[in-house]
Formats: structure tokens, C-alpha cells, sequence
């Protein structure tokens, strides 16, 4: 959970990309910065740093983002630099994706099966969520052969488990307390 700085961060520069029209572009050149600082925490360390000057830490951003993300998001970036909330980026992130999916009527979905997907399967199930939750619906797709077989899905702060593993120590949990 974003707390209420990064909200108020992320809820600001939402607002300039709405006004620019450029609320997905910034989604994603956010999202890219997101991962650049997680590819490399040294970055981060530098940019948190309090005896590194200021103007150095802006110089930085400039040599690693400018001219490949929006003016508006390295802008956001300078001043959350300036303000010494660059630590709260990845909340700030959160929170603006959180922000744009609740006025597109967006919901995410996590799914996770033991082999991937079909582009058919996908797109059914894809369909059966965009039916069930009534919104548009972004699936995310991971694999994890421990479950066997089945799916688990998550929607907002719901789990459905038809994994043949969970069903399997249902199972065994079952006949253990038939035997004792």
C-alpha cells in the first residue's frame, strides 16, 4: 500500500500526463525507470545519498534518461530527487498504475498455471475475468510446474485455487483426519 506522499506524488504526475494526453506513455516510461533503478541498486543508493550534491544527482538522471523517457516523467524525477522522495519511486509507480486503472476500469489478474498458456486459453480466460469482474481485464501469466496441474487466479485481494496440488493435500489432509 502506497503511502499518502506517494499518492500524492503519483496523483500529480497523473494529472499532467491526462492533460497531455500521454497517461499510458508515462505509464510506461515509468514502469522502464522502475525497472532500471531495480536492475541496478547502486543507482538508487547514489540518488539517496545526502553527501552527494544535488546538481550531480540531476546530472545523473539527465546522463541515464534523457531523450529516451517523456521531459515531463525525468521533470517528476528531478523533483522527487530535490525533494528526497526518489526513495518512493516504485510506491509512486504503484499508486499512479493503481490511479489509471480505477478511471479505465481496469483490473489485473494474476494467473499462474504449471504449463503456459495457449494464445486461445489466454484469451478465454482473459474474457471469462473481463466477464466476471466487469471491467477490462490485464492478465499476467506466470508458470510454476510445482502446482501440477490447474490454475491459480488473483483478482484484487481474491485467490481461486484449482491447483491439483492444493486439491492433492486437501486430500491428504482429509484422510489424515479420517485415520485419526
Amino acid at each position: 500500500m502506497a503511502s499518502i506522499v506517494s499518492e500524492r506524488y503519483a496523483l500529480s504526475l497523473y494529472e499532467v500526463a491526462k492533460e497531455a494526453g500521454k497517461i499510458t506513455q508515462i505509464l510506461d516510461e515509468l514502469r522502464a525507470v522502475c525497472k532500471v533503478f531495480s536492475e541496478n541498486p547502486d543507482l538508487m543508493k547514489v540518488m539517496q545519498t545526502p553527501s552527494i550534491q544535488l546538481h550531480e544527482k540531476k546530472g545523473l538522471l539527465q546522463n541515464v534518461f534523457e531523450g529516451r523517457i517523456d521531459p515531463f516523467l525525468l521533470n517528476f524525477l528531478m523533483l522527487i530527487t530535490e525533494k528526497r522522495r526518489i526513495g518512493l519511486l516504485h510506491e509512486m509507480a504503484t499508486a499512479y498504475k493503481q490511479q489509471h486503472y480505477f478511471e479505465e476500469g481496469v483490473c489485473e489478474v494474476q494467473a499462474l498455471t504449471a504449463t503456459p498458456l495457449d494464445k486461445k486459453l489466454f484469451l478465454k480466460l482473459k474474457e471469462k475475468m473481463s466477464a466476471v469482474t466487469g471491467k477490462k481485464v490485464v492478465l499476467e501469466t506466470r508458470v510454476d510446474p510445482s502446482i501440477l496441474g490447474g490454475i491459480v487466479v488473483k483478482v484484487d485481494n481474491k485467490q481461486i485455487d484449482t491447483s491439483v496440488r492444493t486439491r492433492l493435500q486437501e486430500l491428504a489432509q482429509q484422510l489424515t483426519q479420517f485415520i485419526a
